[in-house]
């Protein structure tokens, strides 16, 4: 029985792993849309460019979001097989 708690207590730090890296994805997309929006909107740069320097800023972030996310889920689905086994 203690492994089941072990498990539950896997799964709900898991949890938290996941929602913390899809708001750091949710983040960086809003903040490059702004961004692209506001580099737009100058005389300096057209449309495309913009989107290139936003993009180009925000897919560092975002890719370490996503590691994030996929080791949330990862530590979920660990949890969840652990849990199945000994159950």
């Amino acid at each position: 029985m203690d492994i089941q708690k072990e498990a539950a207590r896997l799964a709900s730090i898991a949890t938290f792993f996941v929602i913390v890296g899809w708001l750091a994805v949710i983040y960086a997309l809003i903040a490059g849309l702004l961004w692209w929006i506001d580099l737009a909107q100058r005389e300096a740069f057209n449309i495309f460019e913009s989107f290139a320097i936003s993009a180009s800023a925000i897919g560092g972030p975002i890719f370490l979001a996503l590691i994030v996310a996929a080791f949330g889920h990862g530590l979920r689905l660990f949890a969840m097989s652990v849990a199945s086994r000994n159950g």
